[in-house]
């Protein structure tokens, strides 16, 4: 499917990465579970939509609900595409996303205008997500204990873990979120926040040796 230039890919069926948790620390059984991604067995109800969309950080997978987005998929993150398309709210706000995520991996857009469905998110989890949005705009970042702080919670390890299963990375931006020694943890991989990083310009971007 072709929208507006894009190569989109209705998917049903996503592979759970373990790349997570802060400091590239193996989470749990219960974590793992937390992060575990839907099966669509092969097709989408009217009220759900799942979509991949390719861009310069490779393939990105959005779902949503005619609420809003509800997921947002990682490049490797295992995603098989399918035949059968979204339909209804769904699928436009689908659509709608990943053309938003294309502009933002070339550098085109700063924000999301997306509705998020935060069905299923903890209130307390929710609360430091949100936080996380308004305090840490494009080109910025915040340290664990920091955002912790902001949001009423005093240990910044659970602030990582928060992070680690934040199920809407990008939209909402986890990866401004840094170690005060380092760059900290991520679930798409450390390669992959650099990037993220360096497109927003607070890391330097890394010279191509490659030619020489």
């Amino acid at each position: 499917m072709r929208a507006g230039g894009l190569e989109l890919r209705w998917y049903s069926r996503l592979i759970p990465s373990c790349r997570v948790g802060v400091n590239s620390v193996v989470p749990g059984d219960d974590l793992v579970e937390s992060l575990r991604r839907r099966d669509y067995a092969g097709g989408v109800s009217r009220d759900t939509a799942a979509i991949l969309v390719e861009t310069p950080l490779g393939t990105v997978g959005v779902e949503t609900t005619e609420v809003g987005v509800r997921r947002v998929h990682l490049p490797d993150a295992g995603i098989r595409a399918s035949e059968t398309p979204g339909v209804g709210d769904a699928a436009s706000a689908a659509a709608d996303a990943a053309a938003q995520l294309e502009e933002y991996a070339r550098g085109e857009r700063e924000r999301f205008d997306v509705a998020l469905d935060w069905r299923g998110v903890e209130d307390a989890h929710r609360r430091v997500l949100q936080t996380l949005c308004e305090i840490a705009p494009y080109g910025t970042t915040v340290t664990y204990g920091e955002l912790g702080a902001r949001a009423g919670v005093d240990d910044p390890r659970d602030v990582g873990v928060m992070m680690a299963r934040n199920p809407l990375p990008l939209v909402v931006p986890c990866h401004r979120v840094v170690a005060s020694d380092g760059l900290g943890g991520y679930g798409g991989g450390l390669e992959l926040k650099r990037r993220l990083l360096e497109l927003e310009g607070v890391l330097p971007t890394r010279l191509d040796l490659g030619a020489l």
